[in-house]
């Protein structure tokens, strides 16, 4: 006669603010806030940070993600200069979402987050500009299906534009993002 032996794997819950320091790859459900985070591991097993990595999901705060004053890249340290949040349009179209004057600012970052029904779409955007030279940005955005948001970047004498564009129409959406410069 076989054995049968049913086995459950539970993970940590409790309230955000009692999270413990997270083993690594062990997740950890905070049930106040619904938000889910999985520890980084340990120094020594190459994670870049001790501590605990908040995984997305239609509860967490993508805008106080956002709202730090400082980030940090390869280059050096990047100041906050704008963090706003903009209604997408339902419709086809394009829209200016900011300037940067590249004579005084050369070097920014631009982190972003559209959130149209079920589809997201994050990223981070770096540009580099020297003047009228030309224009150097890369785009790091991944998401989960097409938004029907393309996202510009276009350049005019030292004036640098960031843009939307809407290619699907019936249904709303947000987009929330940060702009920092090279300190």
């Amino acid at each position: 006669m076989a054995i049968v032996q049913i086995s459950q794997i539970t993970n940590r819950k409790g309230y955000n603010s009692d999270l413990p320091q997270l083993a690594g790859a062990e997740f950890g459900w905070s049930t106040d806030t619904r938000q889910l985070y999985i520890g980084n591991g340990t120094l020594e097993d190459g994670a870049p940070v001790i501590g605990n990595t908040e995984i997305l999901t239609e509860f967490s705060n993508i805008s106080a993600l956002f709202s730090s004053t400082q980030n940090q890249f390869s280059q050096g340290t990047y100041t906050r200069l704008i963090g706003q949040s903009a209604n997408l349009l339902n419709d086809t179209g394009t829209t200016q979402i900011f300037t940067v004057d590249t004579a005084l600012t050369p070097t920014f970052s631009f982190d972003y987050s559209i959130i149209r029904n079920e589809t997201f779409r994050t990223g981070t955007i770096r540009v580099a500009s020297a003047g009228s030279a030309s224009l150097v940005f890369d785009d790091s955005g991944v998401q989960n299906a097409s938004t029907g948001v393309t996202i510009a970047i276009t350049q005019s004498l030292s004036i640098v534009t960031v843009s939307y564009s809407t290619t699907d129409t019936g249904f709303n959406g947000t987009l929330n993002y940060s702009v920092y410069y090279l300190a």
